[in-house]
């Protein structure tokens, strides 16, 4: 094989470990940085789809610290919750919810840490209404020129979002998924394709502004059963009995870079964790840490 015929790999450079620069304190006091510091998973912004009824509620609501404005009024059925739930009832109530949250952070008496959407696509259409309202139009999106009505409605939603961020909260939201028929560009041919149902330019800002974006699903699984049984000389094995149909809930996480599959600060993160249906968030941070501490050994 000729020099030029060789396949193509990774460079590998040779560098040596603790090579971390030292900020001087007139930067750390900007807030500059130096080494690995990931976030810690208090801190982390999902995005978290799905299917309806396969878990996503469930796993916002088993995030400590956590009050889920609740739009659909669907979280008061998760089993063994540790956040807490308000169901929204209009865009003004949403507000004073809002306007308590950052009051309690100025006076560093925060109850919450982190604040749940769910849904995001339910939350966008109070938005809309309100904006509605306030324009005197029947429907924003097509008031004035094409696209003015959906940056407004994505510029009203990320002042809210950006609001709690800068008073102290973490945040988590929660969408549905939809299917859509589209033709294949390459074949012509029909294809279905799976999207999060809410606007496709708040999806991507969501994607490109949350450090997780996941999936959540349930599968009809076959369980192969096992029993002990004792031999005559009393040693004890395990032997088949027969099978069961199991509810299996998993995850799917994709850290979120400059595109989705784009990891950033967790390298070996599992790209599919199973998670239970009580204490999924439990799961979720036991994997992130670990993959943390994986990537300091290697990279530090």
């Amino acid at each position: 094989m000729t020099e030029q015929n060789k396949p193509e790999t990774n460079p590998v450079v040779d560098t040596k470990p603790n090579e971390v620069p030292i900020v001087p304190d007139d930067w750390a006091a900007l807030g500059a940085k130096a080494g690995y510091n990931p976030k810690m998973p208090e801190e982390l912004r999902l995005f978290i789809v799905g299917p309806s009824c396969e878990g996503k509620t469930t796993f916002l609501m088993s995030i400590p610290k956590i009050l889920v404005l609740d739009f659909e009024d669907g979280a008061y059925g998760c089993v063994a919750p540790r956040g807490t739930r308000i169901e929204i009832k209009d865009y003004a109530h949403m507000i004073t919810i809002l306007d308590k949250l950052k009051s309690e952070a100025k006076a560093g008496k925060a109850t919450y840490q982190r604040i749940g959407i769910d849904t995001v696509d339910m939350c966008v259409a109070v938005i809309k209404h309100q904006l509605e309202k306030e324009k005197g139009v029947e429907d924003i999106t097509e008031y004035r020129s094409s696209g003015y009505g959906y940056n407004q409605i994505n510029q009203r939603l990320w002042n809210i979002v950006l609001d709690l961020e800068q008073h102290g909260y973490s945040w988590a939201f929660g969408g549905h998924l939809t299917t859509k028929q589209e033709t294949d560009p390459s074949t012509q041919k029909p294809k279905t394709s799976i999207k999060e149902q809410v606007y496709p330019k708040t999806a991507a800002v969501l994607k490109s502004k949350c450090d997780f974006k996941m999936t959540t699903y349930c599968l009809t699984e076959t369980v192969e059963l096992k029993k002990k049984q004792k031999l005559p000389n009393g040693s004890i094995i395990e032997v088949p009995a027969g099978s069961d149909i199991q509810k299996n809930y998993y995850l799917n996480t994709v850290t979120t870079g400059s595109g989705d599959n784009k990891a950033r600060a967790v390298p070996d993160m599992p790209g599919k964790i199973k998670i239970p249906l009580v204490g999924g968030w439990d799961v979720f941070k036991a994997e992130y840490e670990a993959a943390v501490d994986a990537a300091r050994k290697q990279y530090s």
